[in-house]
């Protein structure tokens, strides 16, 4: 069974993911954001490596960790959704870093993945993903198990943020009768900031109508 673990992240209130299983020492990440807490974490649980990050889009808030975690583990795989996050890794523009004092470029590109719509994270554990657009042009949700990760895409109580590089109300309305389909099913959903909800019992048209009370990238 596959553990998750949410660290909130300092700077921007984002949340990062540790995904791990007890007789794995690999783990996975979603969206680094500090990253000395996913250090702490994978030395004090007696993991190894981290075998690759999944983002669920390239928003600053959501990719600052990522260099700073590449030069303890080179070898791990960064996935983006398509062609649009993967310019988004070295766009300052696109991935909003250019308006914050701090611009963030991903200095190493070699190991950047497209996610395939069913990928295996450990044996018999699968990924599945979808691209769902709306919030910007790669953003993607995927389910391990029960876990259900939407990024900006859905967060508990919030509208999505659409009035944005990318963002698009029509095509996050497209987007969000995916989640429809999802419900009954018993998702848990991760989303990329705030605290986790039950998708089956979550009234989706906040999504769409819903008012904010704080700004998320």
């Amino acid at each position: 069974m596959v553990e998750q673990t949410r660290l909130i992240n300092a700077q921007f209130n984002s949340n990062t993911y540790i995904l791990s299983m007890e007789d794995e020492v690999s783990v996975w990440l979603v969206d680094p954001g500090d990253a000395q807490p996913v250090f702490d974490w994978i030395r004090q649980n007696n993991k190894k490596d981290l075998k690759g990050i999944l983002l669920t889009h390239t928003h600053f808030d959501h990719i600052y960790g990522v260099n700073e975690l590449l030069e303890k583990y080179p070898e791990c795989l960064i996935y983006v959704a398509n062609e649009y996050g993967k310019e988004g890794l070295t766009n300052i523009k696109q991935n909003g870093s250019k308006y914050t004092g701090n611009p963030i470029v991903i200095e190493k590109h070699a190991n950047i993945r497209f996610f395939e719509h069913k990928m295996n994270l450990w044996p018999n554990v699968e990924l599945s993903s979808l691209i769902t657009p709306g919030h910007s042009d790669d953003s993607i949700c995927f389910m391990i198990e029960n876990l259900l990760f939407t990024g900006d895409t859905l967060i508990k109580g919030l509208r999505t943020v659409t009035k944005i590089r990318g963002g698009s109300v029509e095509k996050l309305t497209d987007s969000i009768q995916h989640f429809k389909q999802w419900q009954g099913l018993g998702y848990l959903v991760c989303p990329g900031h705030g605290e986790e909800f039950d998708l089956d019992k979550y009234d989706l048209g906040r999504a769409i109508n819903g008012s904010n009370t704080k700004s998320s990238l």
